[in-house]
C-alpha cells in the first residue's frame, strides 16, 4: 500500500508573503492633507485641524469634545460591515485575486467614510448641544453642521 501526498497553493512561505502584504496595506479614514483646505474665507484652521480640535475639545475656547471617526467606526453595525469586507479581502488575497482584494478594501474604506459623515447627524453621537451664543451666531442648534465642508472632506485611502 502506498500513500500519495499532493500539495497545492502557495505553501507556508507563500502564505507568509500574503500575510506580509496584508499587514503592509492600510485603509485610512479621515481628512488627508490634500482635502484639508477650506473654501470658507477667513478660516485660520483647515478641515483636518478643525476635526482634531472638535474630536478632543478645547477648554480654552469652550468647545466640548465631539469625536467623529472613532465612535462612528466603532458602532456595532459599521464595525461588523467593515470586518466582513476585511475578511473578504483576505480571502481574495489568499485566492490570488488582487483586484478583489483591493475592491474589498475600498468597500471597507467607503463604509468607514460614510459612517463618519453620517455621524454628524446621528442621534447616537452624544454630542453636547451648541451654546445659546453659537446657536444665535450660526442660526442652528446642530453641532458641527454649518457649511458641511469638514464633513465632506472626510474620505478614505487605501495605501500599501
Amino acid at each position: 500500500m502506498s500513500i500519495d501526498i499532493k500539495t497545492s497553493g502557495p505553501g507556508i512561505s507563500g502564505l507568509n508573503k500574503l500575510l506580509k502584504k496584508a499587514k503592509k496595506t492600510d485603509v485610512l479614514v479621515g481628512i488627508p492633507q490634500a482635502r484639508a483646505s477650506r473654501q470658507t474665507s477667513g478660516e485660520k484652521a483647515n478641515n483636518a485641524e478643525l476635526l482634531f480640535i472638535h474630536t478632543n475639545g478645547s477648554p480654552l475656547r469652550h468647545i466640548p469634545a465631539r469625536p467623529v471617526i472613532e465612535p462612528a467606526l466603532s458602532e456595532k453595525t459599521t464595525r461588523y460591515s467593515i470586518t466582513q469586507q476585511f475578511k473578504l479581502a483576505l480571502q481574495a488575497l489568499f485566492d490570488g485575486d488582487q483586484e478583489m482584494f483591493k475592491t474589498c478594501l475600498s468597500r471597507a474604506g467607503m463604509l468607514g467614510q460614510n459612517a463618519a459623515r453620517k455621524w454628524f447627524v446621528n442621534p447616537n453621537n452624544g454630542w453636547a448641544p451648541n451654546s445659546p451664543s453659537t446657536i444665535q451666531a450660526k442660526g442652528s442648534d446642530m453641532p458641527l453642521i454649518d457649511t458641511g465642508e469638514m464633513r465632506k472632506a472626510i474620505t478614505y485611502i487605501v495605501r500599501e
